[in-house]
C-alpha cells in the first residue's frame, strides 16, 4: 500500500514522538520507514511547497560548508530548512521534512540546503530538482561503501544529466576530477591552495554561493563571521581546565590537510590523540591510513595516544611512519585515552560521536 503525503507525513510525526519518548534516537527512522511505504514522499513535498534546494556534496567539507551557508541566510533573514539533526542520505531529507512540515505537507521556508553523501547525490537530484548543487572536492574514501572515485565521478555526472536546465552546478576547480563534469550552467571557484588551507574552499563555497542567489555581500560577510564550527569539525573545547581542538579524520585527503595545517602552523609536536574506529558509519576498510601522509614522525619527541576499535592498527601505522614505538600510547578505550590530557584530538566519525557523548554527559565547556 501506498500512502499519500499527508497521511506519510502523520506516520512520520507518530514514529519520530515515539523516538524522543522513548530516547531512541535515530533521527532518520522516520524518513526511512516512511520512504519505504511512499518512495515519491519527498518529491511530492517539494512540489506542492515549490521548495528552493542548494545540494552540497564532496569527501570532505560538507557539514561546515552547508553550516556555513547557514550562517549567510541567517543574516538575510532567509528561513530555510537543513537536515543538521538528520543523515545526509535520502532518509535523512525525508525526517527533516516531516519535522518541518504541517500534517497537511505546508512549509514555512521556501529554501533548503541539503548536505548531500556522494553515492546519493543522483537520487537526491532525482527526488529534489535542486536549484543549485555544488561539488566541493572527490577523494577515496570508505571503499567498502563507495569503491574508487572513478565510480563516484560517473554517478555524479549521471546525476547532472536528471538536473532541471534553468539549475546551476558550482564546482571546486582546485579539485582537476571534477572538471571533467559537464552541464550548460556551471559557475567554478577555488584556486589552488596548500592542504593546510582546505577550510577556505569552504568559504569559497558558500560565498560562490551567495553570488550565485545575489546575496548582499556585506551580509553575506557578515555571516561568515558570525560562523562557529560545528563539533568536531575545528571546534575548541575545554577538558579539565585544558583547552583542546577536535578535527574529524575519515579519509586520507582530509587527514593530510589537518596534518599539513598543524604543521604550518607548529602544532606537530604538541600532544595528539587519534581514534580509529571501523564501524559501518566510518567505514570497515581501515586500509586508508596506509595513505596518510606522516611527516616528521621520525624526530617527534612528544608521545601521540591512539584509541578506538582499530587502535592497534593505527599504532602500526605510526610504528612503520618512523614514530619511535616509545612514544606510541596505546589505550582502545576513548574515556580513558582522554585522561593523556590531549591538544588535540582526530577521530573517525562514530568516535567523533563518542566523544560528544562523553562531553555531554560530563558537561565539559
Amino acid at each position: 500500500m501506498t500512502y499519500n503525503m499527508s497521511t506519510s507525513i502523520i506516520i512520520g510525526k507518530i514514529i519520530n514522538k515515539f523516538c524522543r519518548v522513548f530516547s531512541l534516537g535515530g533521527t532518520a527512522l522516520p524518513g526511512l520507514v516512511i520512504l519505504k511505504i511512499n518512495s515519491d514522499f519527498i518529491n511530492q513535498l517539494v512540489k506542492t511547497n515549490q521548495l528552493k534546494s542548494i545540494i552540497i556534496t564532496g569527501t570532505n567539507g560538507k557539514t561546515t560548508t552547508c553550516r556555513l551557508i547557514g550562517e549567510i541566510f541567517k543574516t538575510h533573514r532567509i528561513n530555510f530548512i537543513h537536515n543538521r539533526s538528520g543523515s545526509n542520505l535520502m532518509r535523512g531529507i525525508a525526517s527533516s521534512l516531516i519535522n518541518q512540515s504541517d500534517v497537511f505537507g505546508h512549509l514555512k521556508e521556501k529554501f533548503a540546503i541539503w548536505e548531500i553523501d556522494e553515492a546519493a547525490v543522483k537520487e537526491a537530484v532525482k527526488q529534489l530538482k535542486p536549484e543549485i548543487i555544488l561539488f566541493n572536492n572527490l577523494s577515496r574514501d570508505q571503499l567498502d561503501r563507495y569503491g574508487e572515485v572513478d565510480s563516484i565521478l560517473k554517478l555524479w555526472q549521471e546525476s547532472l544529466q536528471l538536473l532541471p536546465k534553468t539549475s546551476q552546478v558550482l564546482i571546486n576547480q582546485a579539485d582537476a576530477r571534477l572538471k571533467t563534469l559537464s552541464f550548460p550552467r556551471i559557475v567554478y571557484f577555488g584556486q589552488p591552495l596548500s592542504p593546510g588551507q582546505y577550510h577556505q574552499y569552504n568559504l569559497e563555497a558558500a560565498k560562490t554561493v551567495a553570488n550565485v542567489l545575489r546575496l548582499d555581500p556585506q551580509l553575506t560577510t557578515q555571516g561568515l563571521t558570525r560562523f562557529r564550527p560545528a563539533f568536531g569539525r575545528g571546534e575548541e573545547l575545554v577538558l579539565n581546565d585544558k583547552p583542546i581542538k577536535i578535527f574529524l579524520v575519515k579519509n586520507p585527503a582530509g587527514f593530510n590537510a589537518i596534518w599539513q595545517m598543524l604543521q604550518d602552523q607548529n602544532q606537530l609536536n604538541k600532544r595528539l590523540l587519534i581514534i580509529l574506529n571501523d564501524l559501518i558509519a566510518d567505514g570497515t576498510d581501515v586500509s586508508w591510513i596506509w595513505d596518510i601522509d606522516f611527516n616528521y614522525l621520525n624526530s617527534r619527541k612528544t608521545p601521540i595516544t591512539v584509541s578506538g576499535t582499530r587502535a592497534l592498527d593505527m599504532a602500526l601505522r605510526l610504528k612503520y611512519a618512523g614514530l619511535n614505538p616509545h612514544l606510541i600510547q596505546l589505550e582502545p578505550n576513548i574515556k580513558k585515552a582522554l585522561s593523556y590530557s590531549p591538544d588535540y584530538i582526530l577521530p573517525t566519525y562514530t568516535a567523533m560521536l563518542k566523544l560528544r557523548q562523553i562531553i555531554f554527559k560530563q558537561k565539559f565547556d
